[in-house]
């Protein structure tokens, strides 16, 4: 299979993936904005008046598009924001139950480091013996920049044209939770200035901060951002979000990781990253989409409601997670 095929189909899937997801939501009946209610705090009262109709008090139902405060460019900022102080100030409020898994992911990468170099010629010498690799590797590799920015576009459109909320939601959560990692990793990129392989003669090094200025430098812009992988964090982030938000149709989050990895390994196969930065860069990108995620649904909308009802006035504010 040649590469025009391949990218032909991955152009494809890609605009097909969200509009198979939001057909299989119409036909199984999903309904278009349900949010899941947390509480509901009642008081009754039993006055001497006549009943009244508790339609006639009460709010009229919820819409079936997104609340404007939800998908409006002030909230969507407002949410990056906390997203990203949420993210920048980790380092200070780091829990007890967090330092076992960062423990392991320090030793882990301590491993692989030290292993790199042995690592990365295996897979480019596996890369040079197989013809399917050579063809498949420089599309796959598009889904962890390019590719993937597209999918959040398709989302997107697909949520637009078959008013589609979820599918809305997925692409402005996916795209938040893509631009958070796309920040983040430039920064750690000029901290540590590690050199990718392709520069480095196969051999691992690091410049530290120093490295930042190369990337001034005409002809080297590429030269020390090798760690963490950036491909790989942006892969890792929109299959987070496209995971958690179909995690109902079970072979979502089995392609979309799937799809993810073999973005961040294709990496080692087009010579432009050690397997630690891969390594690195999936985690943070798994992080950061599963916090965007879960800090969208854990933000708080209030209705109060109001109606009289067999001869019993009551009021509810009801608190629905978002």
């Amino acid at each position: 299979m040649n590469k025009r095929k391949i990218r032909v189909a991955a152009h494809l899937l890609l605009i097909f993936l969200p509009l198979f997801l939001s057909a299989q939501g119409a036909l199984s009946g999903e309904p278009k904005y349900a949010p899941e209610r947390y509480f509901t705090l009642s008081i009754y009262e039993a006055p001497s008046s006549p009943a009244i109709p508790a339609r006639a008090l009460s709010p009229p139902p919820l819409p079936s598009t997104p609340l404007p405060e939800i998908f409006t460019f002030r909230s969507l900022t407002r949410d990056f924001l906390k997203d990203a102080g949420e993210i920048w100030s980790y380092p200070f409020h780091i829990q007890t139950r967090d330092i076992l898994p960062i423990a392991v992911l320090a030793a882990l990468t301590g491993v692989m480091i030290n292993n790199d170099e042995a690592i990365y010629k295996a897979f480019f010498d596996f890369r040079t013996g197989h013809a399917w690799v050579k063809s498949l590797s420089p599309v796959i590799t598009q889904l962890g920049s390019v590719g993937a920015w597209a999918a959040a576009a398709a989302f997107l459109t697909v949520g637009l044209l078959a008013k589609d909320d979820k599918a809305v939601e997925t692409a402005a959560l996916a795209s938040s939770a893509m631009l958070q990692s796309a920040i983040l990793v430039t920064f750690l990129k000029g901290l540590f200035g590690r050199q990718r392989p392709s520069w480095a003669g196969e051999d691992d090094r690091w410049s530290g901060p120093v490295g930042f200025t190369g990337w001034f430098e005409t002809g080297i812009s590429a030269k020390y951002d090798s760690f963490p992988g950036g491909h790989a964090i942006t892969a890792f982030s929109l299959a987070t979000v496209v995971a958690m938000q179909y995690q109902e149709t079970v072979w979502v989050p089995v392609v979309s990781y799937a799809t993810a990895a073999g973005a961040a390994l294709s990496r080692l196969t087009e010579g432009k990253h050690w397997l630690s930065d891969c390594l690195v860069g999936s985690v943070l990108g798994y992080v950061i989409g599963r916090m965007v995620v879960l800090n969208h649904r854990h933000r708080f909308r209030i209705a109060p409601t109001a109606g009289v009802d067999h001869r019993k006035f009551s009021l509810a504010i009801e608190v629905s997670l978002r």
